[in-house]
């Protein structure tokens, strides 16, 4: 009895501490999008890609599903700097996928399937982090899971620059030309005696132009490797990696909007990775007034080379138009192109990908969310690229026949 008592009494005071105590400041963030589609030969929407191409026109073209609820707590602030914890639980998933059957993890390895094909969530971002530092030029410290050093391209959603991962790091260090960035990164799914370490250096915000700046990545890698002793094997060796990336940004000088001009080199044992790439903005007219129209474009340059003659050329460019009508209803249209020339001697893959689609927004700016679009998407393809297509894909099922495709789908996007 005097134990239960005293834990009564313990209780009772805990209650009373917690609702005297002020609450935390929790942010919630995120971003999702999810939808359904069918294509006109029957079945399910069918997206399309060019093997051999990085990325996919992505407005009316994505068939998965993306959830990324984001919940940030401040906990203390000492000194003029703010401690936080940061979680994030994420879904993705092609339609009609099953769990992992997609999903790569950041070292690019396939995952096994694991046989279902419920919407399972898991933790992509979990960790700890403080800011406004001062023995840190203001800047950050954080340790865990976490998306990071992403530079993303917006129409093809593209990743120029990442390096998801398990790790650590400094942030944003005010170095007087720039931010300086570092961090120690791991494949979160590496094993006990294989992973590899990467080491992003970013140095950005440098002020080389009147309307512009530079950034520089630079993220060299290594394997980490040891004996299995219980199995008595060694880890395949690994080749050291390097990547280069030089990013140029400019405002209001190309018709008036923004500029990207990237140079990225990437070395991986006998693999060469070169690229360059154009992304622009731009606005004509009041965006909520009728008429007035925000215009994204971007056009890419790739040389991959690879032992065994197995590289290839890839090239891609697509603009993106999305017009305000009345209140919150738009139109938008995209065109992309993409070109791959295989190094094997393997002819020049084409193909060309269009898409219309009205949206209905909660507001009037094509940057409004959350958004829902009705869209009609149409591809056409030369016979070298649909000779290419894979034999498990959802367009060599549907249209392999074929040299052209379409589908109609609703989706719906938000971030917040």
């Amino acid at each position: 009895m005097k134990n239960k008592a005293l834990l009564a009494a313990i209780t009772t005071s805990c209650v009373a501490v917690t609702a005297h105590a002020d609450p935390l400041p929790i942010i919630f963030s995120g971003y999702m999008r999810a939808g359904t589609g069918i294509n006109v030969r029957g079945g399910t929407q069918v997206c399309v890609g060019l093997p051999g191409a990085d990325t996919k026109w992505r407005l009316g073209n994505e068939c998965d599903y993306v959830v990324e609820p984001s919940l940030n707590a401040k906990l203390v602030s000492l000194e003029g700097s703010d401690w936080h914890v940061h979680f994030m639980p994420g879904i993705y998933r092609a339609w009609g996928g099953r769990e992992f059957q997609t999903y790569s993890s950041p070292g690019g390895q396939l995952l096994p399937e694991s046989g279902t094909d419920e919407l399972v969530a898991r933790f992509g971002q979990v960790f700890a982090y403080g800011t406004n530092i001062a023995a840190l030029g203001n800047g950050k410290v954080w340790v865990g899971r976490r998306f990071y050093n992403r530079l993303q391209t917006g129409i093809n959603d593209q990743f120029l620059e990442i390096n998801d991962g398990d790790g650590a790091g400094i942030e944003d260090i005010n170095v007087g030309i720039g931010k300086l960035s570092v961090a120690a990164m791991l494949n979160p799914r590496g094993s006990a005696n294989n992973n590899r370490i990467s080491v992003p250096v970013r140095l950005t915000g440098i002020n080389d132009l009147p309307n512009g700046q530079l950034a520089l990545y630079v993220t060299p890698s290594v394997q980490l490797k040891s004996d299995d002793q219980v199995n008595a094997t060694t880890p395949a060796t690994e080749a050291n990696g390097l990547a280069v990336g030089l990013y140029q940004t400019l405002n209001g000088v190309l018709l008036g909007g923004n500029t990207l001009v990237g140079v990225k080199m990437d070395w991986f044992g006998t693999t060469r990775n070169s690229r360059v790439v154009l992304q622009q903005s731009a606005v004509f007219g009041e965006p909520t007034s009728f008429g007035g129209t925000v215009v994204e474009g971007l056009a890419e340059y790739r040389i991959n080379k690879a032992a065994g003659n197995a590289g290839n050329k890839w090239f891609g460019m697509g603009v993106r138009t999305d017009t305000h009508l009345v209140g919150p209803f738009r139109v938008l249209a995209e065109a992309g192109h993409d070109m791959v020339k295989p190094d094997n001697g393997g002819h020049t893959r084409n193909m060309t990908k269009f898409t219309l689609a009205t949206a209905v927004s909660a507001g009037q700016e094509a940057g409004s969310r959350p958004t829902i679009r009705l869209f009609v998407t149409h591809a056409i393809w030369d016979e070298a690229a649909r000779a290419s297509f894979d034999a498990t894909s959802r367009l060599r099922q549907v249209f392999g026949d074929q040299r052209s495709g379409t589908s109609v789908g609703l989706q719906a996007e938000a971030w917040w």
